[in-house]
Order: structure tokens, then C-alpha cells, then sequence
């Protein structure tokens, strides 16, 4: 997991670490960052995936919201 996360583009790993490491509410990152929480919202959705498909769970498996995957795949 450590490796999916290095590969994340920094913007991405930025907010993902925040969150979950640094125990910032999306307000929280969004004002660490000086970006809009909706910014925030899409970065760690972004980021979730990638590192959902690299844990080996499939699209099929994730609960569809009605947004298309712009994900990148990772090899």
C-alpha cells in the first residue's frame, strides 16, 4: 500500500495524508491546503480508488454513485 500511496500524484497524496494521518476533518485539509472542500472531496475520492484497484478490489465491487471512474489503472 505504501508504493500505491508514493505513486499518487502529490495533490492527491497531499489530502490523503491530512485526512487520514494528520486527523483532519475535510474543513481541516481544505484550510491546510488553502483549497475549497469540494476540492478536497474529489481528491480523496480520487485517491480512494487508486488505492482500492490497488488492493485488488475491482470496480464491480465498489458501490456505484452514478460518477464515471477517472481514475488512472495501475500496473
Amino acid at each position: 500500500m505504501a508504493g500505491a500511496i508514493r505513486k499518487l500524484p502529490a495533490r492527491d497524496r497531499d489530502a490523503l495524508l491530512l485526512y487520514a494521518w494528520g486527523d483532519l476533518d475535510y474543513e481541516g485539509v481544505a484550510l491546510a491546503l488553502n483549497i475549497p472542500v469540494g476540492t478536497v472531496r474529489s481528491r480523496l475520492n480520487r485517491a480512494r480508488r487508486v488505492l482500492r484497484l490497488s488492493a485488488g478490489i475491482a470496480p464491480a465491487q465498489e458501490v456505484d454513485r452514478g460518477r464515471t471512474s477517472t481514475a488512472p489503472s495501475i500496473r
